[in-house]
């Protein structure tokens, strides 16, 4: 049996979890919607705990860090403990730029001797290292003050900060994210600009997109798949599931902007055949006997 694991505020915004649910039963895989934070949980009686929407993990950072430690003993943890762990924290970028991975250009702040006015003088994006669905992240163009202080407030709070500069060619054509499932290409998206001139539509959980179908250039899917194999040959197995969110830069280059690792949303009806490709990989996890 297979735990799709959520949060109980993420239940009724993951439009996943109900194509999961009919993909898993058309192939006769039995599953659970469960909350990671339930305490009556038996996380033993399920083949994998495949992470889907706990969505609130970054406001309760080390509830939920305890938390796979201790499922990860109990059952075998989707995408794996060591994968999630790393990808928990956006400063996991820096070692793939040392990869040579194009990642977009990106500023870590993790000090006050950090928020030097240099870092935020230009059209900026300020984020926390530790985050999902846009929360706490805010575009300054030229503000200063408004971006330091964002920054300070994150770094008292203890999480680190990062800077980006603001890609003009978002505006037009948007960012492109790609979703892998069992270590294979499955379908891409296009992601409409979300810090653009209009304010964010924010549902208490998470910024709402547009999202769209689109199919990738080859260089953005030669990019993706060099991503994942970055993925694959550090931990030594593909994540079950994976989104690759990149940008385009002024050369036309695609630069990685984050790589989804933990509870990404999938999009899976974006495409007819990525539901059934979902239920075969989580599937053929579950039937492993390895934990």
């Amino acid at each position: 049996m297979i735990a799709l694991v959520t949060t109980e505020s993420a239940r009724g915004h993951d439009k996943d979890l109900g194509i999961l649910s009919r993909a898993l039963d058309a192939s006769g895989v039995k599953w659970n919607i469960v909350n990671w934070d339930d305490p009556q949980a038996q996380w033993s009686d399920y083949s994998i705990a495949v992470l889907r929407s706990p969505w609130d993990y970054h406001e309760r950072i080390a509830e939920f860090s305890a938390w796979l430690k201790v499922v990860a003993t109990q059952t075998r943890l989707m995408n794996t403990l060591p994968i999630v762990e790393w990808n928990l924290d956006k400063r996991y970028l820096r070692e793939l730029m040392s990869a040579d991975i194009a990642v977009m250009e990106t500023v870590f702040v993790e000090t006050e001797t950090d928020l030097s006015d240099g870092v935020f003088s230009r059209d900026v994006i300020v984020k926390p290292a530790i985050s999902a669905g846009s929360n706490n992240t805010a575009r300054y163009k030229n503000d200063v003050a408004g971006a330091t202080e964002h920054a300070r407030r994150l770094l008292n709070s203890g999480i680190a900060v990062l800077a980006q500069p603001y890609q003009s060619a978002i505006d037009e054509y948007g960012e492109t994210g790609l979703v892998y499932l069992g270590g294979q290409f499955s379908h891409g998206f296009r992601k409409a600009p979300i810090f653009a001139d209009n304010d964010q539509n924010h549902n208490g959980l998470y910024v709402v997109e547009e999202i769209t179908l689109r199919i990738p250039s080859a260089a953005e899917r030669a990019f993706g798949d060099t991503v994942v194999a970055f993925v694959k040959n550090k931990f030594g197995v593909s994540p079950l599931y994976a989104r690759v969110d990149m940008v385009v830069n002024a050369a036309g280059v695609p630069e990685l902007m984050e790589l989804e690792l933990t509870e990404p949303s999938l999009f899976l009806h974006l495409d007819d055949e990525s539901p059934a490709r979902a239920s075969l990989a989580f599937a053929n996890a579950a039937s492993t006997n390895e934990r």
